[in-house]
């Protein structure tokens, strides 16, 4: 089997990544990255509490006076860590505010990115049939199905991290604008912050190292899957650092980043073009962009 590494904490009990690439010919590998603290809760928590977060269908109804208190009229959510950050909060205030969280998880839209984190919510309890944008594959196009399908009064939620991409932000209200005449914010709550992993430089080095004792020339070029942009500028470090220690005779290493955002940033601050574009941000986006590296778009956001 070709081995393929993802920068990644694999997930428990299962990884649906290590699933979909094992069963397709690759030996997935997991080099850990990132590591995650959670911030901004009383945010949030207020937020739950108060009633600031209605569904979308209740917030048409809400006169302007009213648009204080219900103000918001959907979530936004584009990462698994944020969906985690929600979930410590949910559990924490389900038992002594039941009916909050009930009318919180039945009641509220939101909007995501793709089907992982659609998951995730609905594991959590919220209403599937709320939960919708899931094919959107990035923040542009989930920008544009939000402001096609989005008609509330209220602003929106965006529960992020603290590196993102400002397109649903800046897009999203100034299209509602402009083709709806709808006056709506978007308020951005960095629910996490993230760092590089403790030791994350000393085992890609050696995970490398064993890789190139173990295969051979003739077994090709082999793939690194780059999921964010926090630790990418130590890896491609440590990738130029290999490679001209081969002097071009070793392997070469392939890069796949998981969306538009890690391949900008790899361009932009490293100057290296990733080979290939995961479609969408999913394990099925992931095997079919190293089965056909050449879809990656050549145009970078500048």
């Amino acid at each position: 089997m070709s081995p393929i590494l993802l920068l990644k904490t694999r997930s428990t009990p299962t990884d649906p990544y290590a699933t979909l690439l094992s069963s397709n010919g690759y030996d997935p590998i997991f080099v850990p990255v990132l590591q995650h603290h959670p911030i901004n809760a009383d945010i949030v928590r207020s937020y739950i509490l108060d009633g600031s977060i209605v569904s979308a269908g209740e917030n048409e109804a809400i006169n302007s006076d009213d648009k204080d208190k219900n103000k918001f009229g959907a979530l936004i959510i584009t990462s698994q860590r944020a969906v985690e950050a929600l979930g410590v909060l949910i559990e924490e205030l389900k038992e002594s505010h039941k009916e909050i969280i009930s009318t919180l998880l039945s009641t509220t839209t939101i909007y995501v990115v793709g089907p992982a984190t659609r998951n995730s919510l609905i594991a959590l309890g919220f209403t599937s049939s709320n939960v919708v944008g899931e094919d959107s594959g990035n923040g542009a196009v989930l920008a544009d199905f939000i402001v096609e399908n989005y008609s509330s009064k209220g602003d929106l939620l965006f529960l992020t991290g603290e590196t993102h991409s400002t397109t649903i932000p800046t897009r999203v209200p100034d299209k509602l604008r402009e083709l709806k005449g709808l006056e709506v914010n978007v308020e951005e709550v960095v629910v996490y912050k993230t760092g590089v992993m403790e030791g994350f430089e000393t085992d890609l080095r050696e995970c490398l190292k064993r890789l190139d004792q173990e295969g051979s020339q003739e077994d090709g070029p082999r793939w690194i899957i780059f999921f964010s942009p926090t630790g990418t500028d130590a890896a491609l470090r440590i990738l130029e650092e290999r490679e001209k220690e081969e002097g071009g005779k070793g392997p070469r290493y392939k890069c796949c980043s998981i969306g538009p955002t890690t391949k900008d940033y790899m361009h932009q601050k490293f100057g290296r073009r990733a080979d290939a574009m995961a479609k969408a941000p999913s394990p099925e986006g992931v095997l079919e962009a190293v089965r056909s590296p050449g879809r990656v778009a050549v145009e970078l956001v500048t």
